[in-house]
């Protein structure tokens, strides 16, 4: 199983300063086999989160590395949090809305 890191860009905090869009960035820590299946738990997670100033949707996710855990099952492992996300050079897939499809960017 892979990890992955699963962004949601802002956070859904009403403050002026740290909340919104333009926020730190909402994440999940996630043990899946795929893009599309962290993405699906994150999305399942933030659809129980609903938000007035931010989409209910993953639009980032980032490849962190391979779990060495004997257990197969995809779950969220840590989340959500709020941080900056940044890539540090891992490979990352982004879409622009919940019903497009998951595209690698260098």
């Amino acid at each position: 199983m892979n990890l992955y890191e699963v962004i949601r860009w802002g956070n859904d905090a009403d403050d002026v300063f740290t909340g919104g869009a333009n926020g730190p960035d909402t994440c999940f820590l996630i043990r899946a086999g795929s893009v599309e299946q962290a993405a699906g738990l994150a999305d399942a997670e933030l659809a129980r989160r609903p938000s007035k100033v931010v989409s209910n949707w993953a639009e980032a996710v980032h490849l962190l590395g391979v779990e060495q855990a004997k257990e197969d099952l995809p779950r969220v492992l840590r989340g959500p949090y709020v941080q900056h996300a940044y890539t540090h050079g891992w490979r990352c897939w982004h879409r622009d809305s919940a019903s497009d499809p998951w595209v690698e960017r260098p």
